[in-house]
């Protein structure tokens, strides 16, 4: 296939525009992952986004979550650490409840089966499932399987298709102040890569973001061009790793892969409800932010359903955290015992 950067991107612009048109909840990011998967397995080439592509991508997401950012936000951070304890202690149960599961289900060892289940940190799941001479391409699988029903299955639950009719791109003063800010937050995104820090475009989207929010400087409106423009691009990526696995070893690994991603989401989902009774938290935001997977996902998921982006986005990036402080640990004692 000649340019197949070109024929991926075009594939991709394609079936989001049609998965959009039918209103399918998150069109944009679930067409591209339909059509990109069946593209790569015919043609036998996965073709991903460039880099800067991605990292532009979660740079829009991050100023689409910043520019939500209000004065009241001293008032709603306040409870966030409880909730945050609460969803740190949830994924420690999924870990070990679904992990014990997955031995049973999975016929994997030990170290193996509760890696398949890590909600997050997939890097440091690999890295200790190497280490301790696991079967690593089954916990590649089962992960990206999950990230696929996680994918599919939550914006269809939490997302209902907008009926009113928004400005596609922007208005003259929109362009303006993106005309402004967006080489500036690339500017510094590109820093922050060469600095190796994590997500560069979510820290800096977020917080320039929320600066021009709180301080008036600018008014920021994302055209919902701008997140179906990073929604594509993620499903693209999305689709290539995923069939990256193989069709074969996927649709085996299927049905029980299906099974335990519904027991973490019960439990997540159990967490969510706790924390939603005891804080007062809208059930749709803790829902969101308690997922166990979908880093990259779910804030975009929230700003498509109207849930709080930011208290989304937070308890995922400590959910990534936590489960980089954990899986070692508890991998050691596993190992061990």
């Amino acid at each position: 296939m000649r340019q197949p950067l070109l024929v991926f991107g075009l594939v991709s612009a394609a079936s989001a525009t049609v998965f959009e048109a039918i209103n399918f909840p998150l069109g944009a990011m679930i067409g591209p992952i339909v059509a990109v998967a069946c593209l790569a397995h015919f043609t036998g080439i996965n073709q991903k986004p460039g880099v800067d592509a991605h990292h532009f991508a979660i740079l829009l997401i991050g100023i689409a979550l910043g520019s939500q950012v209000t004065p009241d936000i001293v008032d709603r951070i306040q409870l966030w650490p409880v909730s945050l304890l609460i969803m740190i202690i949830c994924m420690v149960l999924i870990l070990w409840l679904v992990g014990k599961l997955n031995q049973q289900l999975l016929n994997l060892d030990r170290i193996s089966a509760h890696m398949a289940a890590a909600p997050g940190n997939l890097s440091s799941a690999l890295a200790v499932t190497e280490h301790y001479g696991g079967a690593l391409s089954q916990v590649a699988v089962y992960q990206s399987l999950r990230l696929a029903f996680l994918t599919l299955i939550v914006p269809v639950l939490f997302v209902v298709p907008e009926q009113v009719e928004t400005a596609f791109v922007f208005t003259q003063s929109d362009f303006v102040s993106w005309i402004i800010v967006l080489p500036i937050a690339w500017t510094v995104t590109g820093v922050l890569r060469y600095l190796k820090i994590t997500t560069p475009g979510l820290i800096v989207g977020i917080f320039g973001g929320a600066f021009l929010s709180l301080s008036g400087l600018i008014q920021l409106n994302t055209p919902p061009s701008f997140i179906s423009l990073a929604m594509l691009l993620f499903g693209w990526r999305i689709g290539i790793d995923i069939i990256g696995q193989g069709l074969g070893v996927l649709l085996r690994t299927f049905p029980p892969a299906a099974l335990s991603t519904l027991v973490a989401v019960g439990l997540a989902m159990a967490g969510g409800f706790t924390v939603n009774k005891l804080l007062g938290f809208p059930f749709v935001d803790t829902a969101l932010a308690f997922m166990p997977g979908g880093f990259q996902v779910m804030p975009v998921v929230a700003l498509e359903a109207g849930a709080d982006g930011l208290y989304v986005t937070t308890h995922h990036l400590i959910r990534v955290l936590a489960m980089g402080v954990c899986i070692p640990l508890f991998a050691s004692y596993w190992s061990r015992s």
